[in-house]
C-alpha cells in the first residue's frame, strides 16, 4: 500500500476526529471536595439530637410518674367509693435537678456495650 499525500491526509483526519469525538462523548468527571468543617457540623448536629431525645426521655418519665399518681388517685377514689377505707399515700413531687444524670459516653450511647 502506497502512502500518498491524499491517505496520509485522510489517516490523520481520522485520527484527529476520532480523537475529538472521544473527547467530547466522555462522561464528565465531578470532583466533590468536602468542607472541613464537616466533621465539626455532624457531630453538633448528633448533640442536638441527643439533647433532644434526653429531653424527650424526661418528659416521657415525667408523664410516667404523672400517669402512676392518677391511677393510684383513681384507685382510692373507687375504694371510697364502694365505702373501703384505704390510706393515701402521698408520693414526694420529683425535683428536676435530681434527675440529671452524668453524661454517657460514646460506646454507651449508641448501644454498643450490650
Amino acid at each position: 500500500m502506497e502512502l500518498n499525500a491524499l491517505t496520509l491526509g485522510a489517516l490523520i483526519v481520522a485520527f484527529v476526529a476520532g480523537g475529538l469525538i472521544g473527547w467530547f462523548s466522555r462522561q464528565p468527571k465531578t470532583v466533590t471536595v468536602a468542607p472541613p468543617d464537616l466533621e465539626r457540623e455532624k457531630t453538633l448536629a448528633e448533640a442536638k439530637h441527643q439533647a433532644l431525645m434526653d429531653e424527650i426521655d424526661t418528659h416521657l418519665t415525667a408523664t410516667k410518674d404523672a400517669l402512676i399518681q392518677l391511677a393510684n388517685r383513681q384507685e382510692s377514689l373507687a375504694a371510697e367509693l364502694r365505702g373501703e377505707q384505704t390510706p393515701i399515700e402521698v408520693q414526694p413531687e420529683s425535683n428536676e435537678h435530681d434527675a440529671i444524670s452524668p453524661p454517657r459516653d460514646y460506646a454507651d450511647s449508641r448501644g454498643q456495650l450490650q
